[in-house]
């Protein structure tokens, strides 16, 4: 088993109160995976998605190595797992994961594990940060390891046994300026004294700490309707240009 420390997803409380993010991310399963399927989310966090999935009737293994956090799943009724191995093999018909595989030294090992358990024919959909050249202090603050090309983030899927279908960009323009802008004018906070303890601590502390600004972004009807997505229509192939885009790959049938 590769080693896959980190301690929840980036943002953990922020995301809580990203309504209209959240639910574009669930519809975004929603559209590819049935109801009948079996679904995996790694990197679960305090279960955001795997609830709104579960209260639509999917089945929702997740995998959360920090221990409260896992807590809180299992208190809300869903299987909660420590790491990958507790699942069996071929026993999962969707995975997803989002923001996760950059905070893990061994991606390519992750990435083997999860095909592992993937039924043949069954999907992952992933979002992980893109394009070296966007690396910003902020990727230091969160515990990054690296930033993803569609070039090696095929690679490595074709290396774990997956077949890369598609890559959008949904951060082009908009969020793409807004984070130059921040990380540009914004000082930045101390960074942590490893990328283990950045992870850990970007469950609970976030680098845009504009807390009502964060939550103005979001739930501005101007900026989801239809201004984000005009932006996903018109520039959802700049996968080059943004600095975070979404994969979804298949296992083999």
């Amino acid at each position: 088993m590769p080693d896959a420390r980190y301690s929840g997803t980036d943002n953990l409380e922020m995301m809580k109160e990203a309504v209209n993010y959240n639910r574009w991310l669930v519809q975004l399963v929603r559209d590819r995976a049935r109801k009948k399927n079996r679904l995996l989310d790694f990197g679960a966090g305090v279960g955001t998605l795997a609830l709104e999935l579960a209260r639509d009737g999917y089945r929702v293994e997740c995998v959360e190595p920090d221990a409260d956090q896992r807590e809180i799943l299992s208190a809300a009724g869903l299987p909660a797992h420590a790491d990958l191995t507790s699942i069996e093999d071929e026993s999962i018909d969707f995975a997803y994961t989002f923001n996760v595989l950059e905070h893990i030294d061994d991606d390519r090992g992750a990435l083997r594990t999860v095909e592992r358990l993937l039924r043949p024919g069954g999907q992952l959909l992933l979002a992980v940060p893109s394009n070296p050249r966007e690396w910003r202090w902020d990727d230091d603050f969160y515990g990054h390891f690296r930033r993803y090309t569609v070039a090696d983030m095929t690679q490595k899927l074709t290396q774990a046994g997956f077949e890369a279908r598609a890559f959008w960009d949904f951060t082009f323009p908009w969020f793409w300026l807004m984070r130059r802008m921040y990380t540009r004018v914004k000082t930045a906070p101390p960074a942590a004294a490893d990328k283990d303890a950045s992870t850990k601590a970007s469950a609970t502390v976030n680098a845009w700490d504009v807390p009502l600004l964060s939550k103005l972004l979001d739930r501005t009807a101007i900026l989801w309707y239809p201004l984000h997505r005009l932006q996903f229509r018109l520039f959802r192939n700049a996968t080059r240009r943004g600095h975070e885009f979404f994969v979804l790959a298949r296992k083999p049938a």
